[in-house]
This record gives structure tokens, sequence and C-alpha cells, in this order.
């Protein structure tokens, strides 16, 4: 199953609309719209944002193939030692 069906499937399932979640996530209407059409993948911080207004854990899209890893941090730079 992908995010977007999932994310549909979870939204609807509580009566919401796309425009509903997009206030209650704080994620603009578009992107839903991305995500549920799967032209897009969320990153993690997005996918939390989603999970809370649908008032579920991050747990609920897991097995979804196309969620996005969250970016690993940067490495800082080592100064040579003379």
């Amino acid at each position: 199953m992908t995010f977007g069906k999932r994310l549909r499937d979870l939204r609807e399932g509580r009566g919401l609309t796309r425009k509903a979640l997009a206030e209650a996530s704080g994620v603009p209407f578009g992107t839903i719209y991305s995500y549920e059409g799967g032209r897009r993948s969320p990153a993690l911080a997005t996918t939390v944002k989603l999970a809370a207004a649908l008032g579920v854990t991050c747990e609920a899209f897991a097995g979804c193939e196309d969620v996005a890893p969250e970016p690993a941090p940067a490495k800082k730079p080592r100064g040579k030692k003379n």
C-alpha cells in the first residue's frame, strides 16, 4: 500500500475532507492532494503532523513503501591535528 492510499483511507474513515485535514495538521491542502495522488512522498516530520491530526501514531503508516526516510544529520568536518 502506498502512503497516499493509506492517508486517504484514514482521512475518509474519520470523515475529514482534505481541507479539514490541512487545517488540522498545518500541512497545505495541495501537499495532501499530491500525497494522495502519489505525486509526492512525505518526510517524517510531515507524517508526524498528519498522524497527529488524524488521531493515530506514525505506525499507522508503517509498511507504506514510499515514505521518505528522515535525512541523516550533516557530519561536522574534523580539523587536522598537527
